[in-house]
């Protein structure tokens, strides 16, 4: 997975129903089940502000974040 500053800007264009399908797609591949993924529509507000404040630093936590659980969940099948 790779995210960068052109990555997020992608992110922040697209409308508040395709960023939650990203968003609720990301959490499935990452191993929560999307039934309990409780994603309200009034929360893209929030995570449009967090993705478009996030630091290169932390853009790297989260993608060594998603990574481990991608491989943690790949050893669990």
């Amino acid at each position: 997975m790779q995210i960068d500053r052109r990555a997020l800007e992608g992110l922040l264009a697209l409308n508040d129903a395709q960023l939650m399908a990203i968003i609720t797609s990301l959490a499935a591949q990452s191993g929560i089940d999307p039934a309990e993924f409780n994603i309200d529509p009034t929360s893209i507000a929030s995570i449009r502000k967090a993705i478009s404040g996030a630091t290169d630093e932390e853009l790297a936590r989260v993608v060594a974040q998603y990574q481990a659980n991608t491989q943690r969940g790949k050893g669990q099948k």
